[in-house]
């Protein structure tokens, strides 16, 4: 008789076991699939109110920026530089000091308008490409002509290739001296000018010559200098 009752408790416990799992597992699939579709708006939304996009595009935007503004800067150079100085002082007239600033100015404009480079470093290599390494003095002595290869220092080479480059921009197109002095230098560095060909003559001068460097001959006093 107990054996009858216990084996009708273990089975009534059984039952509702079994309907308690299928009761679990039923609510959990529903939940589910109401979470599923809360989990989808949530990734849209998540994705929406992702800020990499914005942050790549702002990125992009200020490259661009950047990238715009390097290139619309002119790189002013310094007010002081020892080539300008003694540029102005080359082209100054009549003491017209300001005028003769004004227009190195000027030249520094239309060269980096013909160029779209930085102009003073176009300016140097320019001068530093058509600037000798020495001159060749020329002296009479009982009716023959000496020719004497003097070095230069590096003011005097930097003086003869700016007095060469002014020279030499009388011949090209432009009214004003600035804009024809640019056009000058542009041609230097192209290596198109008559200063590369007044360089060459005083180099082919002095090796022509070079046996009077070591034993020069006697100046008279009316030709020393």
């Amino acid at each position: 008789m107990f054996a009858s009752i216990r084996h009708a408790v273990a089975r009534t416990s059984l039952r509702r076991t079994a309907n308690m799992r299928t009761l679990t597992d039923s609510a959990a699939a529903d939940a589910v699939k109401q979470a599923a579709p809360d989990a989808g708006e949530t990734g849209l939304l998540s994705s929406l109110a992702s800020p990499e996009p914005l942050v790549a595009a702002s990125s992009s935007t200020s490259v661009t920026i950047n990238s715009t503004q390097a290139a619309a800067n002119i790189h002013i150079p310094p007010a002081e530089d020892p080539l300008l100085h003694l540029f102005t002082s080359l082209i100054m007239r009549h003491g017209k000091r300001q005028e003769a600033a004004r227009a190195t100015t000027k030249m520094l404009l239309h060269l980096h308008a013909f160029t779209q480079q930085p102009p003073l470093p176009l300016l140097r290599q320019a001068v530093l490409v058509g600037s000798p390494f020495l001159r060749c003095r020329q002296f009479k002595r009982a009716a023959k002509q000496f020719v004497f290869p003097m070095p230069l220092s590096e003011r005097q080479r930097t003086r003869t290739a700016i007095q060469w480059i002014l020279d030499a921009s009388d011949t090209k197109g432009g009214k004003h001296l600035p804009e024809r002095v640019a056009r000058e230098v542009v041609a230097v560095l192209k290596g198109e000018s008559q200063v590369l060909r007044n360089k060459e003559q005083v180099h082919k001068l002095a090796v022509l010559h070079r046996g009077n460097v070591l034993r020069p001959p006697r100046v008279p006093k009316s030709n020393k200098v």
